[in-house]
């Protein structure tokens, strides 16, 4: 019966593309036609014209990587976008494409436009993934794929790839390492037996900028550079704050902090890996333990998901204690632990099979091989290895998870209703 829970999760996860092309159809875009609409597939050799939306710290990592593509002759980088003028003009001319401080005027400007990255602060992901996808753009978007607050963000953005028949990446770049696939299929094979539970965290010490909501920078001048109620855009109506705008990360308007800014990476591949869908419970504790300078979300979270028939999953994070657990999966036969060069299948005392099982990874992770999976399926409109619908699980995990640990509370998913509630 297990085998079966566990044949039926994986079925799911690969059904779930075709049912979510069929949902939410809501009325046509009236943006005007695009190349990739009007003149067919973009051919195996040419060239992907591509904006990016966010020229912060991880913007400068997707266009650093968009400018190595484009000198392989892969993509060209059309516009770029910030609210913070100076960034977006940097980015201009470092990448020779035009500045922009509103997106949408980017979507409208750019007709020739296939696809955008998205490395903006969480809480304008799902509006930009929406209006990207409306427009008729492709999309990668950094983690977390939305904000954690409402579970219809990412639903929504799943029916908008859907209704516009749109590709999109979710950037966690690790899972383009095909350690997860190569050990997906064992998993699928009963290597390890029925799956009992699994493990992960990321652990950090130290200074951490992007963490710290002291930060200054005497540049900024709102009004003048920084068109603060745009970056507010869906968000509370604050005065400006620069500890928020260079450290949104510490805020729960923004972000969920450790909860949605390392968990993702962390928690992605062990769904992906095990077939999971849904986690029908969740449970978080955690707390502020040794920062006390204004930041709001919790210097180590601790989350514990639970899946209908198992596993149970574990996941540990912080940023004031850099000694963490190793990533692993049990099952009743054995245990697969990775690190190193792949992972390594251990059998369980009283296992069938007492051979112990090294299973070398073929092609490494990283944001390069990231991009070429998205730039790929652009071309093949395949479902990319860490797409919407396995964004949306992993968005409800950490929606659940999030609001459990504000509450002090488990939550629990009704699969029917596909909604969270407090118990």
């Amino acid at each position: 019966m297990a085998h079966q829970d566990a044949m039926d999760r994986r079925r799911f996860l690969k059904q779930s593309a075709v049912v979510a092309a069929g949902a939410g159809l809501l009325g046509a875009s009236s943006r005007p036609a695009l190349r990739a609409q009007a003149a067919g597939p973009i051919g195996a050799n040419e060239r992907i014209n591509i904006a990016t939306i966010g020229c912060g710290g991880m913007g400068n990592g997707h266009l650093g990587t968009l400018m190595g593509l484009r000198d392989q002759g892969l993509v060209n980088i059309v516009a770029v976008c910030d609210v913070f003028q100076p960034r977006a003009d940097d980015a201009a001319k470092s990448t020779g494409g035009k500045a922009y401080t509103d997106y949408r005027k980017l979507l409208d400007e750019q007709k020739d436009l296939d696809a955008v990255s998205i490395a903006t602060p969480d809480h304008w992901h799902s509006r930009i993934t929406i209006d990207a996808a409306d427009a008729g753009r492709d999309v990668y978007c950094e983690k977390p794929m939305t904000h954690w607050r409402h579970l219809e963000e990412p639903q929504n953005v799943v029916k908008a790839i859907a209704r516009n028949k749109r590709v999109m990446q979710v950037g966690t770049q690790g899972m383009s390492d095909s350690i997860y696939e190569q050990c997906a299929e064992y998993i699928e094979q009963k290597a390890l037996g029925d799956l009992i539970h699994a493990q992960a965290s990321d652990m950090r010490n130290g200074y951490i900028s992007v963490y710290d909501p002291t930060r200054k920078d005497d540049n900024i001048k709102p009004g003048v550079n920084l068109d603060w109620d745009l970056w507010l855009g869906p968000a509370r109506k604050r005065p400006f704050d620069p500890g928020r705008f260079l450290s949104f990360r510490v805020f729960w308007d923004y972000s969920g902090g450790v909860g949605t800014d390392f968990f993702p990476h962390i928690l992605t591949p062990l769904v992906r890996t095990m077939g999971l869908t849904f986690p029908k419970r969740a449970a978080a504790t955690g707390g502020l333990y040794h920062y006390h300078d204004g930041r709001e979300t919790p210097d180590v979270f601790n989350l514990v998901l639970e899946y209908p028939n198992g596993p149970s999953l574990y996941l540990l994070g912080g940023v004031a204690n850099d000694t963490g657990i190793g990533t692993l999966i049990g099952g009743n036969e054995a245990t697969l632990s990775f690190g190193g060069p792949g992972a390594i299948i251990d059998p369980q005392p009283d296992a069938k099979n007492k051979q112990r099982q090294e299973i070398q990874r073929q092609r490494g992770g990283s944001l390069e091989e990231h991009f070429k999976d998205f730039l790929s399926c652009i071309k093949t409109r395949q479902k990319p290895r860490s797409n919407e619908v396995l964004g949306y699980y992993v968005m409800t995990a950490l929606h659940m998870g999030i609001h459990s640990y504000l509450s002090k509370a488990v939550y629990e998913f009704d699969a029917e209703e596909e909604k969270a509630k407090k118990v």
